[in-house]
């Protein structure tokens, strides 16, 4: 397992950089938003040196944006230093070491200046990363808090597993139960939004975590079985694989087939995303389905939105499915019923409320759904009379029954 260590750093960090760099040492050098926005930079040993100059960079954004300032008394914290040291046993290689650390930099830290400097000068020469995060958020200015170590400690095991690489688990064990055992799953939230990810929809910011659920969400809630799934998936630019062997739990990995390297396991979406889940989904007759009609109207809309790239319609579409999903509503006067039932309860103020007012003004503007009436599918109009008729007898035959029981009391 990798072994996340993180420093406080105070004042500049110019010091920082000349120990990281001295005398050659590094086998090289990652950079992100400095100095150019948005792109990693790779400098290696032996090449011509990049003129980067990423701490007096760092120092001279944290001065533009006040937070090398006090706060309430107390010394600025100007940056963070967290020093990755893989499992020796992984025989861990500089590129393994380099996707490791932008994939977990890039889940926690990816509006934050941010410089990579990887060593082996330690027994074994065993590839390790220095990451060093700038204090200050380049999008809302505000200071680097990182409250919660634990859940950065527990995105790195599961990024590291992911990646075929020996990881701890992230689940405190049972009275009685063995730490090794592995059988819980890392959230019981049907959904489940990483702090990165938070920060990112609460700034109007893209979230490549939140669009593969969008899609994911689309497929699964259109789809009958494993194999329409798994179609689905495709024409949502989706691609599936199962994770590794050493991985904690069996699950499947997601990627955005023109990003490869944006991957992310099913169950660290949410609960429900995971593939034990999705297969005792596909195995449920009762499981949520749209009508047949539904659900290739909304596949439809799901696929133009990813050609055009409307990632927001996109998860919109998602959002209201999910809805649908939840309430169980198939045609439009499903959501009638599930308003009038909410209202009965007074839940007019409720969140489910406003969400399904919300679906069903997106359903009925878009005409995704029909009213039942409506409807084409299912058994032929004469076949419904023919069940409808057989309730008769039995109804007879019960009037019956209650008569007699009426007749005998009387005697």
């Amino acid at each position: 397992m990798p072994i996340l260590k993180p420093i406080s750093g105070h004042g500049t960090v110019s010091k920082l950089r000349a120990y990281l760099e001295k005398k050659n040492r590094a086998l090289g050098r990652d950079v992100l938003n400095l100095p150019l926005r948005d792109e990693w930079i790779c400098e290696e040993r032996g090449q011509r040196a990049i003129p980067v100059e990423w701490d007096v960079e760092m120092d001279d954004t944290r001065e533009a944006y006040g937070t090398n300032k006090e706060w309430r008394g107390m010394r600025a914290r100007t940056f963070k230093h967290f020093v990755v040291s893989p499992d020796p046993d992984d025989r861990i290689t500089l590129e393994q070491l380099r996707e490791l650390s932008h994939r977990w930099v890039e889940s926690n830290f990816p509006k934050h200046e941010v410089a990579i400097v990887y060593h082996s000068d330690n027994e074994g020469s065993i590839p390790h990363a220095h990451i060093v995060v700038n204090n200050a958020n380049l999008e809302t200015e505000r200071r680097l808090h990182t409250d919660h170590p634990e859940d950065l400690n527990r995105e790195l095991q599961d990024i590291a597993r992911e990646m075929g690489l020996s990881g701890l688990s992230n689940q405190m064990p049972s009275r009685g139960e063995k730490s090794s055992s592995g059988k819980q799953p890392r959230t019981r939230q049907s959904i489940y939004f990483g702090r990165a990810e938070k920060e990112l929809t609460a700034s109007g910011g893209y979230s490549w975590v939140g669009d593969i659920r969008a899609r994911v969400a689309l497929a699964k809630n259109t789809s009958r079985s494993q194999e329409e799934f798994f179609e689905a998936l495709s024409r949502l630019g989706i691609e599936i694989a199962d994770n590794s062997e050493k991985a904690r739990r069996d699950d499947w990995i997601f990627s955005l087939a023109d990003e490869p390297s944006k991957k992310v396991s099913g169950e660290r979406l949410g609960y429900t995303f995971g593939k034990s889940m999705l297969s005792d989904r596909f195995q449920r007759q009762s499981a949520y389905q749209p009508s047949t009609r539904s659900a290739s109207e909304i596949r439809h809309r799901a696929v133009d939105a990813v050609r055009l790239n409307d990632l927001n319609d996109l998860s919109r579409l998602s959002a209201v499915l999910e809805t649908c999903a939840k309430f169980d509503v198939r045609y439009l006067e499903d959501f009638d019923r599930r308003l009038a039932t909410l209202t009965r309860r007074g839940h007019e103020d409720s969140e489910g409320f406003r969400r399904l007012v919300a679906a069903r003004v997106y359903v009925a503007e878009n005409e995704l759904m029909t009213r039942r009436s409506d409807r084409s599918e299912g058994q032929p109009q004469a076949t419904r009379r023919r069940g409808n008729s057989a309730e008769q007898p039995r109804q007879r035959i019960q009037e019956q029954q209650r008569t007699r029981a009426r007749e005998r009391g009387e005697r």
